[in-house]
């Protein structure tokens, strides 16, 4: 019997397939502006007056996307004081989640999403090293670069992955101190600089070698060429010496000669 297509056709399409992606963090990062407005909320607090100047914007345009992102992306952005200014009021604005992808929004990405998203990152960290490169950068006494590969059992993955939420946690308590340090200088706190933190911590496509099949075999290899070494001692210095002895019985004179 065919199915009604007046009913599905009816109903929006996705209502009866699961979300995979936080739709407020989709829409928040959906538009460049908000891309901005985010990242200077990370950096400390900020108002819209403040932020139509810093980005070269009409301030009813920044005011909307900043509403968007207080109302419509709930959790994102949160006002933090008012002030007033010339007869109005001024609303300040900071980032609740510290981060533009926080950590709670990974883990409530479906795992083939996560692959998608995590080299979005991963090529937005790359250009970003690829700038610093082609401007000079990376020769800073407080720049950083480590690579350390790792092989690691279950128990080991979770510390690792404990390790890098304390570190990252860390990171994020440093940023709301810097601003709140830049904020009571008012200006006067010295050069603002722009810095990239970024912490990788994934299963390698490369497998680990099997440490005690290599042991045995290096430790098999030594009793063999022991053995053979001891064997060369023993038979081999009797092999040259019966080797002398028929060469000599061959150069003796025949009897009566």
């Amino acid at each position: 019997m065919p199915r009604d297509r007046s009913s599905t056709e009816d109903r929006k399409g996705g209502e009866h397939l699961p979300v995979l992606v936080d739709p407020r963090l989709v829409k928040a990062l959906d538009h460049v502006l908000r891309q901005h407005i985010l990242l200077a909320t990370v950096a400390g607090e900020v108002s819209p007056n403040e932020l139509s100047k810093a980005l070269d914007e009409g301030l009813s345009q920044v005011s909307y996307h900043v509403k968007v992102l207080r109302d419509d992306c709930e959790g994102m952005i949160e006002e933090t004081r008012t002030e007033p200014r010339r007869g109005a009021v001024e609303h300040y604005y900071r980032a609740s989640a510290k981060t533009l992808f926080p950590a709670k929004a990974w883990r409530r990405l479906k795992k083939g999403l996560r692959a998608v998203v995590g080299a979005g990152q991963a090529s937005d960290l790359f250009n970003d090293l690829a700038d610093a490169l082609k401007a000079g950068k990376l020769q800073g006494d407080h720049d950083h670069i480590t690579r350390t590969p790792l092989i690691l059992d279950a128990e080991g993955e979770r510390n690792v992955k404990a390790i890098a939420e304390r570190a990252t946690k860390e990171i994020e308590n440093e940023q709301r101190s810097t601003a709140e340090r830049m904020e009571k200088a008012n200006g006067d706190g010295g050069k603002a600089t722009g810095y990239t933190f970024a912490l990788l911590a994934f299963e390698a496509a490369w497998e680990p070698a099997d440490l005690h099949a290599l042991v045995a075999q290096a430790e098999k290899g030594t009793s063999a060429s022991a053995n053979k070494v001891s064997g060369v001692g023993r038979n081999g210095g009797g092999s040259k010496r019966a080797s002398r002895k028929a060469g000599q019985q061959r150069n003796r004179p025949p009897p009566g000669a």
